[in-house]
């Protein structure tokens, strides 16, 4: 019951993530709108990813989501260029005064979910554990880099 109590809370954090920021998409532009659509496509990854766990189904397919994640994270600070501050973007200015912190946050992201991708599905608690892991990683960046949302915020 306590793994489903946290499997929950990871659920309602990558969900957030997901739906208030994608309200806005549509007024992104450039950079700003390539690094949402990322991380939007991360979360909903992470949200698939947390289903499986808490069903204990299809958990092979795991390594396949795990994967997108990995490969993904590696261009994560690329999209974060210095002035890509324009409007609606939830990235807050402290990125790039703690530049070598941000880009650790994200090689961290990268190893952490290679860990989860390489976790044996025969092993659902390692799976578990490995995707609490990796969702600690994105919400540790997300309260120091992000703006927080309320719901109606464009």
């Amino acid at each position: 019951m306590r793994n489903v109590g946290r499997w929950l809370i990871a659920a309602g954090l990558a969900v957030c993530a997901v739906s208030i920021p994608a309200m806005s998409h549509d007024h992104a532009r450039g950079v700003v709108k390539e690094r949402m659509d990322m991380m939007e496509a991360m979360a909903k990854r992470m949200i698939a990813i947390g289903k499986r766990i808490d069903e204990k189904r299809d958990l092979a397919s795991i390594k396949g989501e795990a994967e997108a994640i990995a490969l993904q994270a590696p261009h994560l600070a690329h999209l974060f260029p210095p002035g890509s501050t324009q409007k609606p973007t939830d990235a807050k200015n402290t990125i790039w005064k703690n530049w070598s912190d941000f880009e650790r946050k994200a090689a961290a992201l990268e190893a952490e979910s290679k860990k989860l991708m390489n976790a044996s599905p025969d092993e659902p608690a390692v799976l578990g554990a490995q995707f609490r892991a990796v969702s600690e990683t994105c919400g540790g960046c997300h309260e120091k880099y992000r703006v927080r949302r309320r719901k109606g915020d464009l």
